[in-house]
């Protein structure tokens, strides 16, 4: 009877054993890459959010127009030749920001990322319940801004001119998951204008 209980016992504590592989097997395979994406896509928009804020906070104080930043030479029958962008307006934009980026992205520290616990384990049957998961921005890898431009059609020979701010941020994360790189690539509008006749393929930077 005794050896019986042994027995019983050993099989017993194998069949726990292999459950909890099971479990940890089955957390790695679906939990944690669940986690990792919905963070990524939270954390990107949160990004995103903030780095936008930033710059409507100074163009609130700033004001930009599209004749600041862009000067446009024709010809003698109004045909537009060249496109100059002013890059001394650009630059004092782009240090602020990547000086603001610097100060807000840090701050994400300890966030709580609207992503519930429910997506996760159960998304079928708790979706949108339980708690937040938790995220700390670990450190802010580096920071860029560059000005660029499009061209868009808006109509019969007239082309929607834009400039942007191109900025991308890459940071590292602490997350249920573990530790998480992220690279967040976000475009800014400035300003814009709608330009009538054909345009020249380039836009020339000038100043500093």
């Amino acid at each position: 009877m005794r050896r019986r209980a042994l027995h019983f016992r050993g099989r017993w504590k194998l069949g726990l054993l292999l459950l909890l592989l099971g479990l940890v097997l089955l957390l790695n395979l679906n939990y944690l890459p669940t986690v990792r994406r919905l963070v990524r896509m939270q954390a990107d928009n949160e990004t995103s959010n903030r780095i936008n804020e930033a710059v409507d906070a100074y163009l609130g104080k700033h004001p930009l127009s599209y004749e600041q930043l862009v000067r446009l030479e024709k010809d003698a029958s109004g045909t537009i030749t060249a496109m100059q962008l002013n890059m001394d307006e650009a630059n004092r934009l782009r240090a602020w920001l990547l000086e603001e980026i610097d100060r807000v992205i840090p701050d994400m520290t300890g966030q709580d990322f609207a992503v519930p616990v429910g997506n996760v384990l159960f998304p079928a049957l708790f979706s949108g319940r339980g708690g937040n998961l938790p995220v700390r921005v670990v450190s802010l890898r580096s920071s860029n801004a560059e000005i660029g431009s499009s061209f868009t059609a808006a109509g019969i020979n007239q082309t929607l001119h834009t400039v942007e701010l191109q900025v991308s941020v890459e940071m590292l994360l602490l997350t249920p998951a573990g530790f998480l790189e992220l690279k967040t690539q976000t475009t800014v509008p400035l300003a814009q204008t709608v330009i009538v006749g054909s345009v020249p393929g380039t836009l020339i930077q000038t100043g500093e």
